[in-house]
């Protein structure tokens, strides 16, 4: 097999496998790369590397594609008339110089006649007759679709009778750029030549610029101006025109092509899904979701919260802005308590969503698959462990950072005001009591003891009655801390979904940089169109 073809269909088929097993291509797909034809004419001979052009007979039942041949080598090679009114086998034509390998499988020497001959002058030819593709023997046609792919040159032989035949035609509109062409009338003693014409129309709708048509007779006891010696002539112009090697590359360049044409054709599949367009409806869907999901979450919390705190002993101690732990109000064990089942449901229902627009879209939901498994329990341990952390910070430290700061300034008062006040008192009441034995002023008296006494009875009720309002009592400590949680637990839930659709959507793009089809035809050699090549 040419190098260059099978080093890229190798590389193509590993890469499809790849992207199989990664879910981005069907079976379906992966195995029509196998369609593409993988035979080539090296591997019939003995010698590989060196070998003739392989030109083959083509046609219907009874245009005499025998009859050609035997002509050609100048005695009975091939089966012809009442020996075989349809051809049954092959029927190889070619110089001694090149003997055959062990034939493929699908090419069986017993159905393979073989000769051989010693004109130097045809020794980089080799002639075959071939099956009738019309045939109504089925093996007939299997042998004539298992050799066109080892064929260079196809020899289209047609009749007056038979040259519009549809199924020759499929055929040459199926491998018209696989091999190179030439096109016989035989029979021409019967034709005239507005059959060629109409012939050469045909040819140009197929996308043959200017195609030889001979016009041949092999019946002798016609008169006719009969182009046969130019046959094999244009085969051999052909070779000096073009070179041996490009000739027997054409269908290689036409496979290579294929080849390109299949890899693009995958990769334009997998690169056409359109992933950034989903990624943006599956925020849109987490966000939805996730808001439901808060909704209840919260609602949860704050009945949690109020069935806790008749049961549950001040947190406080005096003179701390901290809870004291009880069981209950271990944040994971909260969590856990606030989280339903419903929950799990819609976090599923999320990506049930997700599936089925993908299924509306034809994109493959195999890649989708880790997208599934977090939506389960992953989904839910994820949003606990977020949430643990931020909601057992809130309870240690319960209440905004100002109104924390507010409450420390209360409880300092609650003993630096009453203390400052008594100091106050016992000051003026030794001062008093100074004067009056001095005479120079009166012993204080009972309202001034009633006085001092409601002032420092105020002085100790305001920064009580301030840290009373300011200290959370364990229900809002509690739901104060979920909430706290809760937000924290579901940003990760929404970070934690876009960051799995991005790997994927990763993934899928890492694919499509792995293999890039494309590159030169055949080395060393300018691609040509077997069409459209110039023979005459």
């Amino acid at each position: 097999m040419n190098d260059l073809f099978a080093r890229r269909y190798l590389e193509l088929q590993q890469w499809a496998e790849r992207t199989r097993d990664a879910g981005w291509l069907g079976e379906e797909e992966v195995a029509a790369l196998a369609e593409i034809e993988r035979q080539q004419a090296e591997a019939l001979f003995a010698r590989h590397g060196e070998r003739p052009l392989l030109v083959a007979f083509f046609g219907g039942t009874g245009v005499g594609k025998s009859s050609l041949l035997n002509r050609l080598a100048g005695e009975a090679v091939a089966r012809v008339g009442v020996e075989r009114p349809t051809s049954q086998e092959v029927t190889l034509y070619l110089h001694q110089d090149y003997q055959l390998d062990a034939l493929p499988a699908e090419l069986p020497l017993a159905e393979t006649r073989i000769a051989h001959h010693d004109d130097s002058r045809r020794r980089l030819l080799a002639w075959l007759d071939m099956p009738d593709f019309d045939s109504v023997e089925e093996r007939h046609r299997d042998l004539v679709q298992a050799w066109l792919p080892y064929i260079d040159w196809v020899v289209y032989v047609v009749s007056p009778e038979r040259y519009q035949d549809d199924v020759g035609w499929r055929f040459v509109q199926q491998r018209g750029g696989r091999h190179a062409w030439l096109f016989v009338m035989n029979h021409w003693d019967r034709g005239d030549e507005a059959q060629i014409a109409h012939l050469r129309q045909r040819l140009h709708a197929e996308g043959f610029l200017e195609p030889v048509i001979l016009r041949t007779s092999c019946r002798a006891a016609a008169v006719v101006d009969d182009q046969f010696p130019q046959l094999e002539q244009t085969l051999n112009r052909a070779i000096e025109a073009y070179g041996l090697k490009l000739l027997q590359q054409i269908g290689v360049q036409a496979r290579l092509k294929e080849l390109q044409s299949a890899g693009e054709r995958l990769v334009g599949l997998i690169g056409g899904y359109p992933l950034e367009e989903f990624a943006h409806d599956w925020h849109e869907m987490l966000a939805r979701g996730v808001e439901t999901i808060s909704d209840e979450l919260n609602t949860a919390s704050r009945l949690y919260a109020r069935a806790l705190a008749p049961q549950t002993p001040p947190p406080w101690r005096a003179g701390q802005t901290e809870p004291a732990a009880t069981p209950d109000m271990q944040p994971e064990r909260m969590l856990q308590a606030i989280w339903s089942e419903r929950n799990d449901r819609r976090l599923r229902d999320l990506y049930s969503e997700l599936e089925s627009r993908l299924r509306r879209s034809g994109i493959p939901i195999r890649p989708f698959a880790p997208l599934d498994r977090w939506s389960g329990e992953d989904a839910r341990r994820a949003f606990i462990d977020a949430a643990s952390g931020d909601c057992a910070r809130a309870l240690l430290h319960p209440g905004s950072r100002l109104r924390r700061a507010a409450l420390k300034i209360s409880v300092r008062l609650g003993w630096l005001l009453p203390l400052s006040t008594a100091g106050w008192v016992a000051y003026h009441l030794v001062v008093g009591f100074y004067q009056g034995t001095q005479g120079a002023g009166q012993f204080l008296g009972i309202d001034y003891a009633i006085h001092s006494a409601l002032l420092i009875s105020l002085a100790w009720f305001l920064p009580w009655q301030l840290k009373k309002r300011l200290q959370p009592g364990v229900a809002e400590a509690v739901e104060g801390a979920l909430a706290e949680g809760i937000a924290a637990g579901l940003a990760l839930l929404i970070a934690e979904g876009e960051q799995r659709f991005a790997e994927i959507v990763a993934a899928r793009d890492r694919c499509l940089t792995e293999y890039r089809p494309g590159g030169q035809a055949v080395d060393s050699a300018e691609p040509i169109d077997p069409r459209a090549m110039r023979l005459a």
